[in-house]
């Protein structure tokens, strides 16, 4: 039984050593900017810095700016993943973390690929003036009948469970967001709390999708060609913090690979 025993824990030691991206990292390195750049820059983009160690945005985003969209993505590509972070808005704000992102220039905003989970100041669906964004946002809260808007939502695709476990504006909240094609299941845990879950792929995505705005490419000229076709087609790509108005802050960002 002894020698099981320690062949067993050899065994557990090597395969951790070999596989070391299933370790938990941090997103953040010496307080910079590394291993991230901006969506497509052309080195006229900006609004992000990492203070004190928390990623902060706090430029004008290009809803307000028309210069163009300025999301935040990782320098690497991710497959499988669980990532965790702390996020806080000012009143009336709102971003999104999305993966699967593809940079490819023919696609002018990362959400034309990536599915977003929404970060948002909640008290926005009491009061929807005292949104950031003008038109846009303020009809994305009042046409949004199923809550697919809300915090914690699978952005218009699948709506959160509970409606009162973000804290509001100027408070920290806490993500811990898993993303796993092999088993086909995405879920979003809000503050210790699981409240949202979907399928990745498959039949029940294509439904989610066919019952989304991401079904009706038709209505979007502004994104060009590539409009939404290749919407939640890549299981591997960038992560991603959006660029939207109002000022946003992410601090322990911290990513496990599941492959």
């Amino acid at each position: 039984m002894k020698i099981t025993f320690y062949a067993l824990l050899i065994v557990s030691i090597l395969t951790a050593c070999n596989n070391p991206n299933t370790e938990w990292k941090s997103l953040i390195i010496d307080g910079s900017l590394e291993g991230w750049h901006i969506f497509q820059d052309d080195g006229s983009k900006k609004g992000w810095v990492v203070e004190d160690n928390i990623l902060i945005f706090n430029g004008v985003s290009d809803m307000e700016s028309g210069g163009g969209d300025a999301s935040l993505l990782s320098d690497k590509i991710y497959g499988n993943f669980e990532i965790q972070f702390d996020w806080k808005v000012i009143s009336g704000a709102n971003s999104g973390f999305m993966w699967g992102v593809n940079e490819d220039e023919k696609y002018k905003y990362p959400y034309q690929t990536g599915p977003e989970i929404q970060v948002l100041d909640p008290d926005v669906y009491k009061t929807p003036s005292t949104v950031l964004g003008g038109e846009i946002e303020l009809n994305n809260i009042l046409e949004d009948v199923d809550n697919k808007h809300f915090v914690g939502a699978l952005y218009d695709l699948s709506a959160p469970t509970k409606l009162d476990a973000a804290k509001p504006a100027d408070q920290w909240n806490s993500y811990h967001i898993k993303i796993d094609y092999k088993v086909n299941r995405g879920e979003v845990i809000l503050n210790d709390v699981l409240i949202n879950s979907f399928p990745l792929q498959g039949p029940e995505w294509d439904t989610m999708v066919k019952d989304s705005k991401f079904s009706r490419s038709e209505e979007y000229d502004y994104l060009g060609d590539a409009r939404w076709y290749d919407f939640g087609k890549f299981s591997k790509g960038h992560i991603c913090f959006q660029d939207h108005p109002g000022k946003v802050s992410f601090r322990n960002i911290r990513i496990k690979e599941l492959d």
